[in-house]
């Protein structure tokens, strides 16, 4: 019976060696295409997962988005209750007293970016701006720039929204990569802290 082990072994060698034997040019030319071979397959690869990345975190700010526009819908309440009956009153002064004081926000503040650091993220900016005063409360914006990974700031943004003691609005928000790292995000947004003011008690139907 013939070997046919040895014929395929035959083969191969006899590849190898014609392709040995090409001029130094052609094996160079050859290694060239090898070369680009490979980078075009490597890039389609890499490009499927960071499309996968990229939607996965889009999903995620859709969701993160519906679940801080609570905080929204809850101040579009707050302002309907504060034109209407007598009840509307009641309820309203009952929102007020989750307000902290003026006197409370630097404390709040504070806790924010403790929630921060303890798990892990890093601040590249903290910026608390000049409150606006409404009738019975006011609104503080705190422009706020971190790094951290998805799920460093997926738990802190829901931190900050469910702090106690204190109506934190979270907005204004988008989430990039980092530069220069694959897997650290970038986070910026506007937190809306609200206060009440020496006037909240003293609010009229």
């Amino acid at each position: 019976m013939r070997n046919t082990n040895t014929g395929v072994i035959s083969k191969e060698s006899s590849s190898m060696t014609k392709v040995y034997l090409l001029p130094p040019i052609v094996k160079l030319l050859l290694a060239v295409l090898l070369f680009f071979l490979i980078c075009i397959l490597g890039f389609s690869f890499f490009k499927g997962r960071a499309q996968s990345t990229l939607i996965a975190l889009q999903q995620k700010r859709t969701q993160l988005e519906n679940d801080v526009s609570a905080g929204a819908r809850a101040n579009g309440q707050m302002e309907y209750l504060s034109k209407n009956t007598d009840t509307a009153k009641l309820q309203y002064e009952s929102m007020l007293k989750r307000f902290p004081s003026e006197s409370q926000v630097g404390g709040l503040l504070a806790n924010i970016t403790k929630l921060g650091t303890k798990d892990g993220l890093k601040f590249i900016s903290f910026k608390p701006k000049t409150a606006v005063d409404q009738k019975y409360y006011a609104e503080m914006p705190v422009d706020i720039s971190l790094v951290g990974n998805f799920h460093q700031i997926a738990r802190f943004l829901s931190g900050v929204a469910n702090l106690p003691d204190s109506v934190v609005a979270v907005n204004k928000f988008t989430i990039t990569r980092a530069e220069n790292s694959d897997n650290l995000l970038s986070l910026e947004f506007t937190a809306t802290v609200y206060y009440t003011l020496p006037t909240s008690m003293d609010f009229k139907v």
